[in-house]
């Protein structure tokens, strides 16, 4: 017992320096009081540990710096004496809290107006006294010049501050400390005690001055305006439980200084979510809303509070591993959401979003779009509220190109083309879409263009439409109006090519004025470009032009009559047949190359091939079995196979269409009758369907594109051929594929014959 008793004997006789040792702040509430000559006033003193958490029970020692103008009891009661400013403070060991206590009425004898005391120093007695040597430090050898810490003062009105001399040598070190006092030049305006507390009293600008023992004098300038006190942190201000942040006033109107926590008061609206300290360290309870006050210097402000779930995942996107391009002024968005023990999101999560390098890319948090600045490799950081939740995206700038979904387009009357334009990185990969995109047409009347690169086909010709992109990068379109349908017509005595709209049958156009004859044309795959036969040089070869019948050029230049040319599906070479071996056979040409390469082989006759929409298959025309029937190949000639296998019909023209069909003409005997067909099959299963009746003689046709339209070439009578225009699957007569709808002739004059067409994609 008697250990325990021992024990017990010490917490008791030595409360007040334990209590002192665990002391880490000390504040007392309200900061500023203004009482009248003969009131009284209670101060509250508050001790905090470095947790924030109240100690309670301490006692303080209170003393007021200026006892003619307010005098303090040991329970922290303030009664005013004079008129003046007096400030009062509460210590707990090395700890204090101040308050400035206002008194108004008559100042006391000795005291000038506005409550600057005119005593001289006294030695600090450590209740409220005054140390001369206050706020210097430490420092050797005789002082050359005084100086005064800030050199300038912002207050509000009623709020204080303390003021530090500086005793320096002429190097600018410290100088050996030196007794100061201290003076207002406008105590009317401010007040200042022995301490070099500063008091604002009234608006306006006044001066302080110090002087030392030595004689050297500084003075500051007190500026004194009344301005509204903000609370720094936007509101509403989200923590996570037990998260801790601390929460600042500041003045706007003064440079958005930081107004000293000891002047304002904080309070919570609802502890059990959020409670705060007295200088505004908030602490997140539980999860819920509440708001925060904070008083003082006559004014109160408010700031939201939200407590969120806690949070232990986070969810982002893009989540990827290796580098992410970005293009210079190009961007791209990135996304982060933060879960909670339950999978569910946590909207209220507070995110931090971060670059390691802002001179490489910038990031919009509230979009979450990152902007591409200049090329480098940099991260981009998203953290949430918690240990271990972060993730980084490893970022790569560079000086992409602009890249476009088309270089060259044809496109029909009145037909809209949805231009992207995209950014690529050095290897012309396309790494994203392109923004802030602007576009430019050269020829609007033949073609228009949208802000959002939706070209308009408006009139017949050529045009370039040019888009440009933040950081001069540019890329263009040559975009080539023509019509729908192209023809060869004898209306100018020899063959010539003319376009037609569908929806205008009777307006033919002129393509280009060939200075021989031209025939067999066919659209590439783009629209861009025709290839026909010309004899211009003497004999048929095939020539390729651009859509608008402009920059024609001779392809091929071999013995023999070429013909039949056809696209590849990507519009770079040109499929025809030749007899420049012999019999006719199928050859292969780049555009931009005067090398053929032949498919087929002697001793059969192979002709008129299609190449298919995915490029991969070639259909032609081979005798080789007896009879013309329909073959297939690989783009390469490899796999030579056939397709049908009839003796008693011939099959020839095909045709693929976009869906991968193959539409081909079937022409048989009757009773001494000769009937033909236009069928489509498929080709896995060998299945076919009737595309026309069997009541015209068709020597050739075309479809369109989108498998909707015929373009058939009929014998109307002995060598005389029109072209009439069928909507498929409305065919007429007892044999059509179906309804009554009769095709129709584009109108020809006199002698005029129309012997091939063709569509544009």
């Amino acid at each position: 017992m008697t250990p325990r008793a021992v024990v017990i004997w010490i917490t008791l006789a030595l409360p007040g320096r334990a209590f002192a040792q665990n002391v880490s702040g000390v504040e007392v509430a309200p900061p500023t009081v203004t009482v009248k000559v003969g009131e009284r006033s209670g101060l509250l003193a508050t001790a905090f540990d470095r947790a924030g958490n109240v100690i309670p029970t301490v006692r303080f020692i209170w003393s007021s710096n200026n006892m003619s103008v307010a005098k303090v009891d040991n329970d922290g009661t303030v009664t005013g004496v004079a008129g003046g400013v007096a400030i009062v403070e509460a210590r707990v060991g090395a700890r204090r809290g101040q308050a400035a206590v206002q008194v108004i009425g008559p100042p006391a004898a000795g005291m000038q107006a506005g409550g600057q005391p005119q005593t001289t120093a006294r030695p600090a007695d450590g209740t409220g006294g005054v140390d001369p040597f206050a706020g210097q430090p430490p420092g050797t050898g005789p002082a050359s010049v005084m100086r005064i810490e800030p050199p300038t003062v912002y207050l509000l009105p009623s709020e204080n501050t303390r003021l530090a001399p500086r005793a320096l040598k002429d190097d600018g070190l410290p100088a050996a400390p030196v007794a100061v006092t201290w003076k207002s030049l406008r105590p009317d305006i401010a007040s200042v005690d022995q301490n070099g507390v500063v008091v604002a009293l009234s608006a306006g600008q006044g001066t302080v001055q110090v002087t030392g023992s030595t004689g050297l004098t500084a003075t500051a300038p007190v500026v004194v305006q009344p301005s509204d006190i903000a609370i720094e942190e936007p509101s509403p201000v989200t923590l996570g439980p037990n998260e801790v942040d601390t929460l600042h006033v500041v003045v706007p109107g003064q440079g958005g200084r930081i107004v000293s926590p000891l002047t304002m008061q904080w309070a919570s609206a609802d502890p059990n979510v959020a409670r705060v300290s007295l200088t505004g360290v908030v602490t997140a309870v539980a999860p819920g809303k509440t708001t925060l006050s904070v008083s003082g210097l006559l004014q109160t402000k408010v700031v939201d509070i939200v407590v969120h779930r806690a949070v232990q995942g986070l969810v982002v996107a893009p989540k990827v591993t290796g580098e992410i391009p970005v293009p210079i002024q190009g961007t791209a968005r990135f996304e982060a959401r933060a879960l909670g023990a339950d999978g569910q999101p946590v909207p209220e999560a507070p995110l931090r979003w971060s670059v390691a390098d802002t001179t490489l890319m910038s990031f919009d948090a509230v979009t979450g779009v990152l902007t591409g600045k200049k090329a480098g490799k940099t991260q981009l950081v998203v953290k949430g509220p918690g240990p271990g939740l972060a993730y980084t995206w490893a970022i790569r700038v560079i000086a992409a190109a602009l890249k476009l979904s088309a270089t060259r387009v044809g496109l029909p009357l009145n037909r809209r083309y949805g231009l992207h334009a995209s950014f690529a990185d050095e290897t012309g990969a396309v790494i994203g879409p392109a923004t802030a995109v602007t576009f430019v047409s050269d020829n609007p009347p033949a073609v228009a263009v949208a802000e959002d690169g939706t070209i308009t086909a408006a009139g017949y010709g050529h045009a370039r439409v040019t888009a440009s992109a933040p950081g001069g990068k540019h890329a263009a379109v040559d975009v080539f109006v023509q019509g729908e349908i192209v023809v060869v017509s004898t209306r100018s005595a020899r063959p010539q090519l003319y376009a037609v709209e569908r929806a205008n049958l009777a307006q033919l156009r002129k393509v280009l004025d060939d200075s021989s004859t031209a025939g067999e044309p066919a659209y590439s795959p783009d629209g861009s470009r025709l290839a026909f036969v010309s004899t211009r040089d003497g004999q048929p070869e095939i020539y390729v032009m651009d859509a608008d019948g402009t920059n024609a050029s001779r392809l091929t230049n071999a013995p023999g009559a070429d013909g039949d040319p056809s696209f590849t599906a990507d519009g770079r070479a040109v499929v025809f047949h030749s007899p420049r071996t012999g019999h006719r056979q199928i050859f292969v040409q780049p555009i931009t190359s005067s090398d053929a390469v032949q498919l087929t082989q002697e001793p059969s006759d192979n002709s008129q091939p299609s190449a298919s929409a995915d490029g991969e298959t070639i259909a032609f025309v081979s005798n080789r079995d007896g009879s013309d029937d329909i073959w297939l190949m690989a783009r390469d000639g490899s796999n030579q196979r056939n397709f049908t296998k009839s003796p008693q019909v011939k099959e020839k023209s095909p045709h693929f269409m976009r869906d991968g069909s193959l539409a081909f003409l079937v022409e048989g005997k009757d009773g001494g009758r000769t009937l033909t067909q236009v069928v489509k099959a498929d080709l896995a299963s060998g299945r076919m369907t009737p595309l026309t009746g069997t009541d015209l003689v068709i020597s050739d046709f075309a479809v369109s594109s989108a498998g909707d339209l015929l373009a058939l070439v009929v014998n109307v009578q002995k060598n005389v051929q029109k072209v009439f225009i069928q909507p498929i699957g409305t065919g007429s007569g007892a044999g059509a594929a179906g309804g009554a709808a009769a095709p129709v002739a584009i109108p020809t004059t006199g002698a005029e014959q129309m012997v091939s067409a063709t569509f544009m994609p």
